[in-house]
C-alpha cells in the first residue's frame, strides 16, 4: 500500500512538471529580462497626458485605447476620434484584436497606469510595436486637461 501511495505522488509531480510551458516561459523570461530599472528610465514606452492631449490638439493619427472596465468610462469617458474602448478583460479576444492598427501608433489609459502596462505587455508580445502607455493614467489626463491643452473642436 506504501508502495501504491509513493508511485502515485511520484506520478502526480511528473504530472505538475509536465504541466509547465517551458517554451511560454522562456518568452516571457526574454521579454521581462529586458524590463531593468535602466532600460524602464530610458524607454519611450511611457507618454506624458500633455504630450497626448497635444497629439489629440493636432489631429495626430494615432489611437487612443481605454482600458478601463465600462463602469470607469460611464462616469469619466474619453470622447475623441481616436478612442477605442476595450475593457483589459476583453482586450485579447480576437474580436477586439483586430479593432486595433499595426500600422499606427496606440497610447493605452486606463485610470492610473497599472492596467496600461498589462496591456502594453501583452500586446508587444502578440507583435505589436508602436505602443504607449499614459504616465498616470486618465486621473493625469484630466490634471492636463485645461483650455491651452484641449482638443479644439
Amino acid at each position: 500500500m506504501n508502495r501504491l501511495i509513493t508511485l502515485l505522488a511520484v506520478a502526480s509531480l511528473s504530472v505538475s512538471a509536465m504541466a509547465l510551458d517551458n517554451t511560454q516561459a522562456e518568452k516571457l523570461n526574454t521579454f521581462y529580462s529586458k524590463l531593468t530599472q535602466k532600460n524602464l528610465a530610458n524607454s519611450k514606452l511611457t507618454v506624458t497626458a500633455e504630450a497626448v492631449m497635444k497629439m489629440l490638439r493636432e489631429k495626430k493619427d494615432f489611437i487612443l485605447l481605454d482600458v478601463r472596465t465600462p463602469g470607469e468610462t460611464s462616469v469619466v469617458s474619453l470622447v475623441t476620434d481616436n478612442t477605442v474602448k476595450i475593457p483589459l478583460e476583453n482586450l485579447f479576444e480576437e474580436a477586439n484584436l483586430n479593432k486595433l492598427p499595426t500600422d499606427k501608433p496606440i497610447v493605452i489609459v486606463c485610470h492610473s497606469g497599472a492596467r496600461e502596462l498589462l496591456a502594453a505587455s501583452g500586446l508587444q508580445q502578440i507583435g505589436f510595436k508602436n505602443i504607449q502607455i499614459v504616465k498616470g493614467g486618465i486621473a493625469a489626463m484630466a490634471v492636463a486637461n485645461s483650455v491651452k491643452n484641449a482638443p479644439v473642436k
